[in-house]
């Protein structure tokens, strides 16, 4: 993330007509039979930025977005393009990105590509590791706890872990794994989670409840990755590099309030 800044945007989508006709009139520039990577990078409508994943919810109801915009873009520069790009047609949350695990193949050259090669008829094959993937968007409600909850995973991935793949053993057996986190500026998180086939939105939510022992409220997404694009790039490998690599760091102590200080991994400090 040295040198970008990234946001993440979660789209409500308040027009369906309106989107689903902007999406359609994006695809067909996409799908020009003389289009390449260089030729869609140099639209203005991206302003010189770079989308990097996008999936949509299996309900329709939302699209899910991560952008890497320039370093020092401010949210509320971001904000500002954000509501000009997508035309109205959805409220768009936005989240600037603190710390992540998960994104280093995310590259904006192969969601153009990906988004070239699915207007043309080739599929994009969407998530590859595992049949099911989900979105929960963490919102904390005890800083100090959930600092404290991620001081704790960082120990237990320093101490039963020899390689990468091992951190994945940091969740409940059965239930699910991690290809994505994104840490915010604000109070709130997400995680993109993958399951075996048969696994329901309640299964994933009472895991996550589980694991984040009521420091977080927890709102649970299905996502369809086949109709998204760059989700191949996502994998629990990626994810399980970053996160030996942050355990591995030097902890310290940061701030919660004036008054109290609380012991967390270097890169996912509690919200001020």
């Amino acid at each position: 993330m040295e040198g970008s800044t990234y946001f993440f945007v979660e789209h409500d989508i308040t027009d369906k007509q309106g989107w689903d006709g902007w999406m359609s009139n994006w695809f067909d520039i996409y799908g020009a039979d003389d289009m390449t990577v260089d030729k869609l990078r140099a639209y203005p409508e991206w302003g010189g930025n770079e989308c990097v994943l996008t999936i949509p919810t299996s309900d329709g109801k939302m699209t899910v977005c991560l952008w890497k915009m320039p370093g020092g873009t401010s949210k509320d520069e971001f904000q500002a393009f954000i509501d000009r790009f997508v035309c109205g047609y959805a409220n768009n949350k936005v989240f600037e990105v603190k710390e992540a695990m998960g994104v280093q193949n995310l590259d904006a050259r192969e969601f153009l590509s990906d988004a070239i090669n699915a207007a043309q008829g080739r599929q994009s094959p969407g998530y590859l590791d595992a049949p099911m993937l989900w979105m929960t968007h963490h919102h904390i409600v005890d800083r100090q706890g959930f600092s404290d909850l991620n001081a704790s995973i960082a120990d237990k991935i320093n101490k039963t872990c020899t390689t990468p793949s091992d951190c994945q053993s940091i969740f409940p057996a059965g239930t699910f794994k991690c290809c994505l986190s994104l840490f915010f500026t604000s109070n709130d998180m997400v995680c993109f989670d993958s399951t075996p086939e048969g696994f329901t939105q309640d299964d994933v939510r009472k895991a996550e409840d589980g694991f984040t022992q009521g420091m977080a409220r927890n709102y649970v997404y299905k996502l369809d990755t086949a109709n998204g694009l760059n989700a191949f790039h996502l994998s629990e490998d990626s994810w399980s590099q970053d996160a030996m690599a942050w355990a591995n760091a030097t902890v310290k102590t940061v701030p919660v309030d004036s008054t109290t200080s609380v012991t967390a991994p270097v890169g996912i400090e509690a919200s001020q």
